[in-house]
C-alpha cells in the first residue's frame, strides 16, 4: 500500500475492503467500490452487498456476515455497530473516535489527499489542440476544462501524467490564414503588437476575412452560371449571408486590412490554387511557405498560452503536426498500410479496409471487442490515407501521432479529449492501428468525447468570425463579479477586487463546463453561472471563503479542549462524515474519469455545510469543548473544499 497517511474514514473504508476481500477472494479495489452509503441513515454509515459475495463464494450470508464481523472486531476498526439487513451488511462508525484521530493528524500538519492507486499507469492526456486560426472559443474552453481536470484527478490518484497539445498546422484552414497574411505582407506577431491586439484575435480576424472573401467570390461565379431561378435564389440567399458577415468583419477591421484582402481575392483568378500551393509546399517543408505558416501559427499559440494561463492550464509538451509529416513517421505509416493485407483503393485513393479489419480481427478478439465498441447501426467506411494531390488526411497523421505519444512518454494509456463529432474518425483510427498490428496502442487509446457548448441566442461560426471567444466570456464574467465583490467590500483595495473577481470568473467558467457530464451539451448562461447561492463554482468558492472567515475569527484550534463526543450531535456528525468521504469520492471520480461526480459531491457538501452553519454557529458557542469540536469540523471542511476545488481547476479565494 501507499506510504501516504489517510484520514480515519478512508482508513476504515480501505481496511474493510481488504478484510472482505480476504474472506471472499475478491480484488480489494473491486470490493472498495461496492462499499456505499446506505439509502436510509438508520441503517448506518457504510453498506456492503453481502449477498453478492455469498453467492459467489458458496457461503451462506449469515455465516459470511459472522466471519466478517469477527474480523472487524479483531481489527480495531472505528466501527461501533454492525447489522445485516436484506442481504446488506451495514456499519455504524465511531465518529468521536475518528474525530480524535483526525485532530491528531491535523495537529501534526497532515493535509487532505487521495488514496494512491497500487499500480500507477503512465498516461498521456492530449486536450484542447485547437486549430491555430482563431482564438479559443467556448467549445475549446470545455475541452480544456475537461482535459485539465482529468489530468489533475489522475495525477492526484498517483498516476504519472503527461499533458500534450497537438498543433494542427497542416491543412487547408491554416493555409487560408497564411494566404491572408501573404496578401497583407505583415508579420502576424509584430503587427498584432503594434495594434495592441491579442495575436490569436488578429489571426482569427484575418482568417475569417480571407475565407469569407474567397467564398463570396466563388458564390458570385456560381450565381452567374446558375441555370434556373430556384438555384439562383438559393445561391443569392447564401451570398447575402456571407456579405453580411463580411460587413461585420469590415466594421471590426483593426487597421486598414479589410479592403486589401477583399480586393486581392476579388482580382485573383484562382484563389484555391494558391491556397493549395501553400498547403502542398508546407507539407513538404519548403520555403517561403514554411516560414509564412510558422509565423501565423506562432502568433496564434502566443495568444492561446495567454488565455490558458488565465484558467490555470499548462502543457508538458506542444507537438507540431508538421514535424510528424516532415519526419519519416507519417510516411512509415502509409508504407505499412500499403504493405498490409488491409490495403485497398477506395474512391481512387489509398485506403485501409476498415470493414475487413472489423470482420477478421475485432469480431474474433474478445478483449478488443470490449474495448473498441462499435455503435449499433454504424457502418464504418474504409479509411482514406492520401488525397489524389499527395497530401495526407488528418486521421493518417493522427495515426502517426498516436504511436508517437505512446513512444515519447512510454505510455500505458493515451486519452484524447476530442469532440463527439470526431467519433467516427477516432474509431477508424483505433481500428486501423489494430489492423496494422499495433494492438496495444489500439486497445489503450481512449477517445474521451464531449458535446458542444451553446450560448443562448448566439449562432457561432469560426469561418465567418462569429464566435464567442473564451477571453471575452472571462472578461464579461469578471466585470459582473467586480460589481458584486465591490458591493460586499466597499473599502477593499482595487487590486484585490480585481484578483478575486478574476478568480470568480475562472471558477464560474470552469465549474460550469465540468459539472455536466461530457456526453451532454452545456448551455452556458452568463446570467446564471455567477450565482452565489447555489449550484455554481462561485457558490463553492463563497462557501470555502465563509469557512476561511470562520476560522480567521476563531483563531487556532485548542486541540486540548475538544470534546469529541460533541461531534456525535446529528448535524455535526452528518457534516463530518460527509466531509470525510471526500477522498474516496474523488478517487472514484478519477478512476471512472467522471469529474462531474466530484462536482456534484462538492455542491452537496457545500449545501450540508451552509445548512448546518445557519443553525449551529461556531463563534457564539458558549461551551468550549463543543466550540473547538465545531472548529475542527470547519477547518477540515475548509481543507477539503479547497482540495476539491483545486482538482477541478477552480481557484479557492479565502475572502470574497
Amino acid at each position: 500500500m501507499s506510504e501516504y497517511i489517510y484520514d480515519p474514514y478512508t482508513t476504515v473504508h480501505t481496511k474493510l475492503a481488504e478484510l472482505v476481500a480476504e474472506k471472499t477472494g475478491e480484488d480489494p479495489q473491486f470490493v472498495s467500490w461496492l462499499i456505499t452509503v446506505p439509502p436510509r441513515k438508520e441503517y448506518g454509515d457504510l453498506s456492503l452487498p453481502l449477498m453478492r459475495f455469498a453467492r459467489k463464494t458458496g457461503v451462506k450470508p449469515d455465516e459470511l456476515y459472522r466471519e466478517i464481523t469477527e474480523a472487524i472486531n479483531k481489527s480495531g476498526l472505528d466501527v461501533s455497530e454492525v447489522s445485516l439487513e436484506g442481504g446488506y451488511m451495514n456499519l455504524k462508525l465511531d465518529v468521536p473516535r475518528m474525530a480524535e484521530k483526525l485532530a491528531g493528524l491535523i495537529r501534526k500538519g497532515w493535509s487532505v489527499s487521495l488514496p494512491r492507486i497500487d499500480k500507477p499507469r503512465r498516461i498521456v492526456v492530449e486536450h484542447t489542440s485547437a486549430n491555430p486560426i482563431h482564438p479559443l472559443h467556448m467549445g475549446h474552453a470545455r475541452n480544456t476544462s475537461i482535459g485539465d481536470t482529468l489530468a489533475r484527478l489522475l495525477r492526484a490518484r498517483g498516476h504519472i501524467i503527461n499533458t500534450r497539445f497537438y498543433i494542427d498546422d497542416v491543412g487547408k484552414q491554416v493555409a487560408i490564414a497564411a494566404y491572408g497574411f501573404k496578401i497583407l505582407g505583415v508579420d502576424p506577431l509584430s503587427e498584432s503588437r503594434k495594434l495592441g491586439m491579442k495575436p490569436d484575435h488578429f489571426v482569427g480576424w484575418v482568417y475569417a476575412t480571407t475565407f469569407s472573401s474567397i467564398e463570396a467570390v466563388d458564390l458570385k461565379k456560381q450565381l452567374n452560371d446558375a441555370g434556373n431561378d430556384e438555384e439562383r435564389s438559393r445561391l443569392q440567399e447564401k451570398l447575402d449571408g456571407i456579405m453580411a458577415a463580411l460587413a461585420s468583419l469590415k466594421e471590426r477591421d483593426p487597421g486598414s486590412y479589410f479592403d486589401k484582402i477583399f480586393e486581392h481575392v476579388t482580382a485573383t483568378h484562382d484563389n484555391e490554387a494558391e491556397i493549395q500551393r501553400i498547403m502542398v509546399r508546407y507539407e513538404k517543408g519548403e520555403e517561403p511557405e514554411k516560414s509564412l505558416i510558422r509565423g501565423v501559427v506562432d502568433a496564434a499559440l502566443e495568444g492561446f498560452r495567454e488565455s490558458l494561463s488565465r484558467i490555470g492550464v499548462v502543457f508538458d509538451d506542444w507537438d507540431w503536426e508538421s514535424e510528424l509529416v516532415w519526419s519519416s513517421r507519417v510516411g512509415k505509416i502509409i508504407q505499412e498500410a500499403k504493405n498490409s493485407r488491409y490495403y485497398i483503393k477506395y474512391k481512387e485513393a489509398d485506403a485501409i479496409d476498415i470493414p475487413k479489419i472489423i470482420k477478421e480481427l475485432l469480431q474474433t478478439d474478445e478483449e478488443a471487442r470490449k474495448k473498441i465498441k462499435l455503435p449499433r447501426g454504424w457502418e464504418i467506411p474504409p479509411l482514406i490515407l492520401v488525397r489524389s494531390d499527395g497530401t495526407t488526411l488528418y486521421t493518417t497523421r493522427d495515426m502517426a501521432y498516436t504511436l508517437y505519444k505512446f513512444e515519447a512518454f512510454n505510455a500505458d494509456e493515451v486519452i484524447n479529449v476530442i469532440g463527439a463529432d470526431q467519433r467516427l474518425a477516432q474509431l477508424q483510427l483505433r481500428l486501423a492501428l489494430l489492423g496494422l498490428g499495433y494492438r496495444k496502442e489500439a486497445l489503450n487509446l481512449i477517445h474521451y468525447d464531449y458535446e458542444m457548448v451553446r450560448l443562448p441566442g448566439i449562432r457561432m461560426s469560426g469561418r465567418r468570425g462569429r464566435f464567442v471567444d473564451m477571453d471575452s466570456i472571462l472578461d464579461s464574467l469578471k466585470i459582473r463579479a467586480e460589481e458584486e465583490v465591490r458591493k460586499r467590500n466597499p473599502d477593499a483595495d482595487a487590486a484585490w477586487i480585481g484578483r478575486v473577481s478574476e478568480q470568480i470568473a475562472v471558477g464560474a467558467l470552469r465549474f460550469t463546463l465540468i459539472r455536466t457530464s461530457a456526453p451532454r451539451p452545456v448551455v452556458f448562461d452568463p446570467e446564471k453561472v455567477l450565482n452565489l447561492e447555489e449550484n455554481t463554482g462561485p457558490y463553492l468558492q463563497y462557501t470555502h471563503a465563509r469557512a476561511c472567515g470562520i476560522m480567521k475569527k476563531h483563531g487556532s484550534i485548542d486541540f486540548e479542549s475538544i470534546n469529541y463526543e460533541a461531534c456525535n450531535e446529528s448535524r455535526r456528525r452528518n457534516l463530518l462524515l460527509m466531509t470525510m468521504r471526500y477522498p474516496m469520492v474523488a478517487a472514484k471520480a478519477a478512476d471512472d474519469m467522471a469529474p462531474e461526480d466530484l462536482a456534484t459531491y462538492l455542491l452537496k457538501l457545500a449545501d450540508e455545510f451552509n445548512s448546518w452553519y445557519q443553525v449551529d454557529p461556531v463563534i457564539r458557542e458558549p461551551d468550549v469543548g463543543a466550540r473547538e469540536c465545531k472548529a475542527l469540523i470547519v477547518d477540515y471542511f475548509r481543507q477539503t473544499m479547497k482540495h476539491g476545488l483545486e482538482l477541478l481547476g477552480v481557484p479557492a479565494p479565502e475572502r470574497m
